[in-house]
C-alpha cells in the first residue's frame, strides 16, 4: 500500500476520541488506511501527531488485522 519503503502500522484509536483522531489523519497530508472498527492503518509520521494531540491510540499486530472483502462492481 505504501510503495516508497514505508511499512504500515495498525492502530485502533479509542471510541471516545475517534472522530477527533480521524480528522487528525485525514489532515496530515499522508495516506491513512480506514478499517472497520475504528482501526486505521498509519504510518510513523501519523504516531507523532496522535501522540502531539493527545489522542489515545493502541498498536495492533498486522496479523490478527481482517482485511475486508473488496466489494463487487458492475
Amino acid at each position: 500500500m505504501f510503495h516508497q519503503g514505508f511499512s504500515m502500522i495498525y492502530i485502533q484509536i479509542s471510541e471516545k476520541q475517534d472522530a477527533k483522531g480521524f480528522l487528525l489523519l485525514a489532515k496530515s497530508g499522508f495516506a491513512v488506511v480506514c478499517l472497520p472498527k475504528n482501526t486505521y492503518g498509519v504510518r510513523e509520521e501519523h504516531l507523532k501527531l496522535l501522540k502531539r494531540k493527545r489522542i489515545t491510540f493502541k498498536k495492533l499486530e498486522a496479523s490478527k488485522i481482517r482485511m475486508p472483502k473488496p466489494a463487487l462492481t458492475l
